[in-house]
């Protein structure tokens, strides 16, 4: 299209809009935009005869869209959408946008057509009349989809080429104005002549790289004289991009701001960390200097995270109260417990179940495995603390109908943290857990029952806790911990269920509760030769027949076992939990039903708990739970909130979601101020991390100071 013809179109609409005088368009600032032509217009008055109080403000202008010519009318703001250009007196259909566009910023570059989930029918007196059509060109978002959470408009675009939105026209026309990274350390392979790795992130620079360039694509294509293949590595994952391609959209839309070529660093490798080494060293009193956190910093790259600015300086500060009681070594000298964070510092527990401060690792690395060999260290832990804090939050509306919880807490239900008390399930996930670290079943012939007893074991020293008499020895350091022998009022049927297991009656019970044995049943097999040979869901199986005889409650353990197999894996870009619970299949177990198919084009329906029914059977407990996530897990707190605002057993259907959604975020991107107040927060992490430890590629059970089994004492 020339621009007479897009001055032409928008000329038509002003005379139908506005009559034949009154306004023109401003034809010396008629311009090519990425959407297609800007065609601004103004008052007469105000562009012939110079009368600024007839000027319209803001300067409207229409967008003329390229290919199909049709008219917008451009958004006033910056990076705002366009929308479709309206006829006084005529039907108007509203476009419905994924919100997704609008927190892009991307709104420049116009809206993409399969991110309109379709139109609504605006009368000409404005109402709106209920009517609306599908786009069944439609694609849902990246963000709903799964992918990463994007930190920067490079990244958006990416993701939105990723996902159909933006064809490659659309995607190069966008890169003409952003910066990309490029190592100057840490390499992932090695540059070629014609193959050249750029990153959109520091978050997705390679673990190692401490240095690089922040330089714009304009400036960056310039210096290649020969054809070169780009390669950008970003949430979408790899791309490439030719430069001949970069430099043929550059002819079209040159860069719009001055070029940047300017280096960067890591902050720990920095001045300021090392100047607060020394500071802290003089302050403590020290032979030396801690060092500084780059083995720190880069164990948390590795496993998906970035330590900031301010966990770099307190992990500088907890380095050295370390160094200290290592040099006097006087336990007497760490802070209080009530200033370990302030000084970079958590509780862990020790082999008698007390408390012995270390270095905070912020949940992002395990200093002493810093990768895992099939599940990512964040993602085990996040699991198991998300647990913890989706019981927690459910826990003050279990017992309560839907009525009910809206009449207490209002007409959205309970939407805060009321008790940051861990709850019962809790409390026997952490005793089955150490159940399975303990289980000798990777050498022995009758593997499954050998992990059964073990798993049993775990459970009565749980119900030690509770008051009970047990037939076994009760050791190792859990039950050390006085914190554990709360009674937090565990349903009565499950714990009839567990009295008859110390009795010998093994699977007297039914119901949600032989759900509690997926997890650990999935961690067997974190490691080489850590799990069964029939596999994680014959240790599931196992483990769930001690609490019940019932083959729906076994199977959807079954079921769930294969889910967390996939979402534990440490990958850069993981399973997302929609697709992770479509994706495993076992007969009698219908949880695919409730789960959208966001792969599809056009409207997907999302379901909500409510919908799943009020049962309290082990099958909704499931459907309510993964109803609740489906399309919300870059949203925990709303995840969390959907998952126990129902009938159901809040409780369980929360815990479940913690941990899916725990798995899928890790410990940082779970709600901050409801972490802040969950009890025992670094006991379940401190769990959490000896079972990824364990179950990896070597288990300190084989190391040469014994520590493990007096940790673990094998059962």
């Amino acid at each position: 299209m020339e621009t007479a013809e897009a001055v032409a179109k928008v000329e038509e609409w002003l005379r139908a809009v506005h009559g034949a005088r009154g306004v023109r368009v401003d034809h010396g600032k008629v311009r090519r935009v990425p959407e297609g032509w800007s065609v601004p217009y103004n008052s007469v008055a105000f562009l012939d005869g110079g009368d600024a109080g007839k000027a319209i403000f803001p300067p409207p202008r229409l967008v003329v869209r390229e290919p199909d010519g049709q008219l917008r009318e451009a958004s006033p703001q910056p990076g705002g959408l366009s929308i479709p250009a309206r006829t006084p007196g005529e039907v108007y259909w509203a476009e419905i946008v994924d919100p997704e566009v609008a927190a892009s910023g991307l709104g420049y570059l116009g809206v993409p057509e399969r991110a309109i989930g379709g139109w609504s029918r605006v009368e000409p007196d404005g109402t709106r009349a209920g009517v609306e059509r599908v786009n069944d060109r439609y694609r849902s978002g990246p963000l709903r989809l799964g992918f990463l959470p994007p930190a920067n408009p490079l990244e958006w675009m990416l993701l939105f080429a990723a996902v159909g939105w933006f064809d490659d026209d659309r995607l190069l026309t966008g890169l003409t104005q952003t910066d990309v990274l490029v190592p100057r350390t840490g390499l992932v392979g090695k540059r070629t002549a014609d193959w050249y790795p750029v990153y959109s992130s520091t978050r997705h620079l390679p673990a190692d790289t401490t240095e690089w360039r922040r330089v714009d694509l304009a400036s960056l294509v310039a210096g290649f004289p020969e054809p070169t293949r780009l390669t950008f590595y970003s949430p979408a994952g790899p791309r490439d991009v030719s430069t001949v391609d970069l430099a043929d959209a550059l002819q079209r839309f040159p860069r719009l701001r001055p070029p940047v070529d300017v280096p960067e660093s890591r902050f720990e490798v920095g001045e300021e960390p090392a100047r607060l080494a020394k500071d802290m060293a003089a302050k403590l009193g020290l032979r030396s200097p801690a060092d500084v956190p780059v083995h720190e910093a880069r164990y948390a790259r590795a496993n998906g995270f970035e330590l900031t600015d301010d966990e770099i300086r307190r992990t500088v500060v907890g380095k050295s109260w370390q160094q200290l009681v290592h040099e006097t070594g006087d336990p007497q000298r760490w802070p209080a417990e009530a200033d370990l964070a302030a000084n970079g510092l958590q509780p862990v527990y020790d082999d008698d179940g007390r408390i012995t401060p270390q270095v905070d690792a912020y949940g992002k690395y395990c200093i002493q495995a810093s990768t895992g060999f099939r599940y990512g260290y964040g993602r085990v832990t996040g699991a198991f603390v998300g647990f913890a804090l989706g019981e927690a939050l459910g826990r003050a509306v279990d017992t309560l109908s839907r009525d009910e919880i809206r009449e207490h807490y209002g007409p959205h239900g309970v939407t805060d943290l009321v008790s940051g008390e861990i709850g019962p399930l809790t409390q026997r996930l952490l005793f089955l857990t150490e159940g399975a670290i303990r289980s000798p079943h990777g050498r022995a012939p009758d593997a499954e029952a050998v992990l059964a007893d073990a798993a049993t074991g775990g459970l009565l020293r749980w119900l030690h806790t509770q008051g009970d008499t047990v037939p076994r020895e009760i050791d190792g350091w859990l039950v050390r911990v006085a914190d554990l022998y709360a009674d937090r009022l565990p349903d009565a049927d499950e714990l009839a269920a567990i009295r008859d297991l110390a009795l010998g009656r093994t699977g007297t019970g039914s119901g949600p509760a032989a759900l509690l044995a997926a997890l650990p049943a999935a961690l067997t097999e974190g490691g080489p030769g850590t799990g069964l040979a029939q596999g994680p869901r014959a240790a599931a199986r196992a483990i769930a027949a001690l609490t019940t005889r019932s083959e729906e409650d076994i199977a959807a353990t079954e079921y769930l076992t294969g889910v967390f197999q996939i979402v534990l894996e440490d990958k850069v870009n993981p399973t997302p939990l929609w697709l992770a619970g479509r994706d495993v299949q076992v007969p009698g177990v219908d949880v695919v039903s409730t789960l959208p198919d966001y792969g599809k084009f056009g409207l997907v329906d999302a379901f909500s708990p409510d919908e799943m029914g009020a049962g309290r059977d082990t099958t909704t407990v499931l459907r309510q739970a993964f109803s609740a996530i489906a399309g919300f897990e870059h949203k925990p707190e709303r995840a969390l909130v959907r998952a126990v605002n129902h009938s159901g057993r809040s409780a369980f259907t929360g815990a479940l979601a913690g941990a899916l959604l725990g798995a899928r975020v890790g410990i940082p991107g779970l709600p901050a101020r409801w972490l802040e107040r969950l009890e025992l927060r670094h006991l379940v992490e401190n769990l959490a991390t000896d079972a990824f430890r364990h179950f990896n590629r070597a288990s300190p059970l084989g190391g040469a100071s014994g520590h493990w089994t007096t940790r673990y004492p094998r059962t």
